[in-house]
């Protein structure tokens, strides 16, 4: 099946973007696609692998005779002069050949050089040693000047030891392998080898029938990348960006690691720059390009140029400067990603932000002298100009738009602003609203240093915090269910579903999507806006209970980003019919507008009485924890729209109810 999906991408590529590659290189996807089928399948599952060298005796794809001569074939040079593999002949490495040994023969091998007291050590101490001795000559070496001793001796030497005890070994050539990467990129429109092969894994998945995407039509688009030289640019692009991402994940205090990453950046500074030079240059009026309104389609096509992944690149950069407390280069990185709205617009909140926090903290000087205090002042003003500057941005999201809302009040209070010449903005918002809160009382079986608290349960069983909270409202008459977002997720993919699989060139390009390339970007509602709004006018007319129904009765089982099957149907219906078609409408253009961001911080418990109909979300927060920035933004949402929703406080102690 594996062998099935390969030659599938490359027929698909093949036949609708050939022109991304050369003649060469389409060459040797020909040779592939000419070799017997037992040594395209072993190429296949080896390219899954991914490891650097391969014993072929452990290649357990088949009968061992049959493996030994697809591997000759592979290791053999077609009329490309590239062969598919390396074989142990490549091997030049003394690092490489002692990858390939096990413990026990690393052990062995160390005793045949010499060093003792081997039983107990590590591999990595026994690969130090064994390494030493290549450099090291030996005594007799010195009374045997015309036999020669050199370090390339040794090394050949040592080489052919560990390959005498492995066996034939291959590896990937890294021409070929590189080229089947893009290749595949290029068909699932990500960069599915870094780190992560799940795309082939649910392509394969799909076939055996362990799992079924939705039906859609699929259209793929032969222009998205305009040429074989930008594909390959980007690719590099996204792998840098994507190395960075791993250094990010180092501790604060890994220093170095932040350091490196600070270093790709500033190896791409340049570039970053050029890019910028050239989005600021005058355009001609059939140059220029509207705004994500007008132009959302050619938005997200750049997702996939060189210059998102610049921007990413750039975007990280930022990062790493924080985190090795080079806050004025920060500020210049995040200044020139604000000077450009080409991309990633979804993320200018967030450096809006960080820059209104750079100028009131981290460069803001320290001290109490007159000029300190004149210098503090300063870096005051500059911070105000920055909140103003994002309240105009108008990229900028509802949940930033709170916290500079809060940063420019607290500035202005540092400045001494007089209360009638403070800021004031259409955007400008500082408070949340905040819904009732209620207090329950419960006992904790344990104090779980980490992760969440387990609590008794009403029927004696250990539960969750949710989980007590809602034993508390079925006291009070309600049935109810903890379902965090994925209750209105699902009720907003369910009757958006034609909508959300429209068949838009770009984002429906393989038929093994969950969901549309562009589900979660700024371009997503643009795209289909006249169709969401009818939709939504439809919902607020009240025809919604059928469409949830239908569509999940047809659709159960698929795979769909959003969507819970364990969810029943007629729990979705009841929902819905309790908060009506306008509250309803309401909250689907939430998730319409902005799904990336508002597809997490919903309510933990829905909950509803039949007998009065009416219906309640709770957010349950245990002893100490604390409403985050998106949670308080959709309590805000829902009572804006009328929708009741609370504030559940747990409390250890006595199992008694306190309502607020």
């Amino acid at each position: 099946m594996y062998l099935q999906i390969f030659d599938r991408i490359q027929q698909t590529v093949m036949h609708t973007e050939s022109h991304l590659f050369s003649n060469r290189e389409q060459q040797i996807i020909g040779e592939f696609s000419n070799l017997d089928r037992h040594s395209r399948y072993l190429y296949t599952r080896i390219f899954m692998r991914k490891q650097a060298w391969l014993r072929v005796s452990s290649l357990n794809y088949g009968e061992q005779m049959v493996i030994d001569q697809s591997c000759k074939y592979l290791t053999s040079c077609g009329p490309s002069s590239e062969p598919f593999l390396h074989s142990e002949t490549n091997i030049e490495s003394c690092e490489d050949a002692l990858s390939l040994l096990l413990l026990p023969e690393l052990k062995t091998l160390a005793k045949a050089k010499g060093i003792k007291q081997v039983s107990a050590k590590p591999k990595e101490f026994l690969c130090a040693a064994l390494l030493k001795t290549i450099k090291q000559r030996t005594v007799t070496s010195f009374f045997q000047k015309n036999k020669g001793d050199s370090v390339k001796q040794r090394q050949d030497e040592f080489i052919k030891a560990v390959l005498e005890a492995t066996g034939p070994v291959v590896q990937l050539n890294p021409l070929v392998s590189e080229l089947f990467e893009r290749l595949h990129l290029v068909f699932f429109r990500s960069a599915t080898h870094l780190g992560d092969s799940n795309s082939i894994k649910s392509a394969v998945l799909a076939e055996i029938g362990q799992i079924r995407f939705p039906s859609y039509t699929v259209v793929r688009s032969p222009d998205l990348f305009a040429s074989r030289d930008a594909v390959v640019k980007y690719k590099l692009l996204v792998e840098v960006g994507y190395e960075m991402e791993v250094l990010l994940t180092s501790l604060v205090k890994e220093t170095e690691q932040h350091m490196k990453g600070w270093e790709i950046f500033m190896a791409h500074q340049s570039e970053w720059h050029a890019l910028l030079e050239t989005l600021r240059r005058p355009k001609s009026p059939a140059q220029k390009v509207g705004g994500i309104e007008q132009m959302s389609h050619v938005y997200w096509r750049r997702h996939f140029t060189a210059g998102w992944a610049l921007a990413r690149i750039a975007e990280r950069g930022a990062r790493f400067a924080a985190n090795t407390k080079q806050f004025a280069r920060e500020r210049d990185v995040l200044e020139s990603l604000l000077s450009q709205d080409a991309y990633r617009l979804g993320k200018r909140g967030e450096w809006h932000e960080r820059l209104v926090l750079l100028h009131t903290t981290h460069l803001r000087p320290k001290g109490t002298t007159p000029e300190a205090r004149a210098q503090t002042m300063d870096a005051l003003e500059r911070a105000r100009s920055a909140c103003v500057r994002a309240l105009d941005d108008v990229h900028v999201n509802r949940i930033s738009l709170h916290t500079i809302s809060r940063q420019l009040r607290a500035i202005e209070a540092k400045l001494g602003v007089d209360p009638c010449e403070r800021v004031e903005h259409p955007r400008l918002c500082v408070e949340w609203q905040m819904p009732l809160e209620r207090v329950v009382f419960g006992m904790r079986v344990r104090n779980m240093k980490r992760g969440p608290s387990v609590w008794d349960g009403s029927d004696g069983i250990p539960c969750s915090v949710e989980q007590l909270a809602l034993w508390r409202y079925r006291e009070l008459g309600y049935t109810g269910m903890h379902s965090e977002n994925t209750m209105i997720t699902t009720l907003f993919v369910l009757l958006f579903w034609d909508i959300v699989f429209y068949p838009l060139p770009g984002v429906l390009d393989t038929e093994y999507q969950s969901q549309p390339l562009d589900m979660g970007s700024e371009s997503f509602y643009f795209s289909r806006r006249a169709m969401i709004e009818q939709r939504l006018t439809e919902i607020t007319d009240g025809h919604f209970v059928q469409s949830i129904q239908a569509v999940y009765e047809k659709q159960h089982g698929v795979e769909c980003v959003g969507v819970s099957w364990d969810l029943p149907c007629d729990q979705l219906q009841t929902i819905a019919t309790h908060l009506g078609g306008k509250r309803l409408a309401a909250v689907c253009r939430v998730l319409a507008t902005e799904y990336r961001l508002k597809r997490s911080g919903f309510p933990d418990l829905c909950l509803w009485n039949d007998q009065t109909g009416h219906v309640l979300f709770a957010e349950v927060k245990g002893p100490k924890d604390k409403l985050s920035e998106t949670q308080r933004d959709w309590l805000d949402i829902l009572l804006a729209n009328s929708i009741d929703v609370e504030v559940c406080h747990v409390r250890d102690g006595d199992a008694r109810d306190i309502d607020d």
